[in-house]
């Protein structure tokens, strides 16, 4: 795919459904595990440079983009709240030891994981729907699903406006940006796992 591609995908999205269309494709890959196949973060990113272009407004635009982000997290969460315990409970019988250190996982670090979440396809929509089905506390992931939509929306389509009023031709580098936000992003999560790691092992040495 070129990287122009990209912004001719969400201006043809925008051509056919306006923002409402883009603000569902984002609920869907929000809140659909299976919707990791659209283009979340260059969908963002693109944005901002359209609205950089004058073509959509900013504000309307971020508005949308996170109540979206939002809701699609939120159908997520009740989806395995709800849904997986009435149909995959023999699922949930059957490794009910493996659903309990995930449910330990969550209660320690469910809203480092549901920030960083937003940022990697795939687990955008899969995080939430795991957070629903081990029961995260509810006031505690409404807090940082809140707050991890802020970020994942400002970032990107801020960024892609900015760079589009500063930058000329920036749509060549649409999947080079995006990719330096996913690496930046996955350091903090990488760091997080050795120092886990490291606390592991130095308990293990020392007992």
């Amino acid at each position: 795919m070129e990287n122009s591609s990209i912004l001719e995908l969400v201006n043809f999205y925008i051509k056919v459904g306006g923002l409402p269309l883009v603000f569902l494709i984002i609920f869907i890959e929000t809140g659909i595990f299976l919707g990791f196949f659209l283009p979340g973060d260059s969908l963002l990113f693109a944005l901002g440079i359209i609205a950089a272009a004058k073509i959509i407004d900013l504000k309307f635009t971020i508005i949308g983009c996170i109540i979206a982000a939002i809701l699609g997290n939120y159908f997520a969460y009740f989806m395995g709240y709800f849904l997986a315990e009435k149909f995959l409970q023999k699922i949930l019988n059957k490794y009910s030891k493996q659903i309990a250190k995930t449910k330990e996982f969550y209660n320690r670090y469910g809203s480092f994981a549901i920030i960083y979440a937003r940022f990697i396809p795939f687990f955008r929509g899969f995080v939430p729907f795991v957070a629903g089905l081990v029961k995260m506390n509810f006031l505690i992931y409404s807090l940082y699903n809140i707050l991890s939509a802020f970020i994942w929306v400002l970032s990107l389509v801020l960024l892609g406006y900015f760079l589009g009023v500063s930058i000329p031709n920036i749509e060549k580098y649409v999947h080079i940006m995006i990719l330096a936000v996913i690496i930046l992003s996955l350091i903090p999560v990488f760091y997080k796992i050795l120092k886990e790691r490291n606390r592991v092992l130095n308990n293990s040495i020392n007992g």
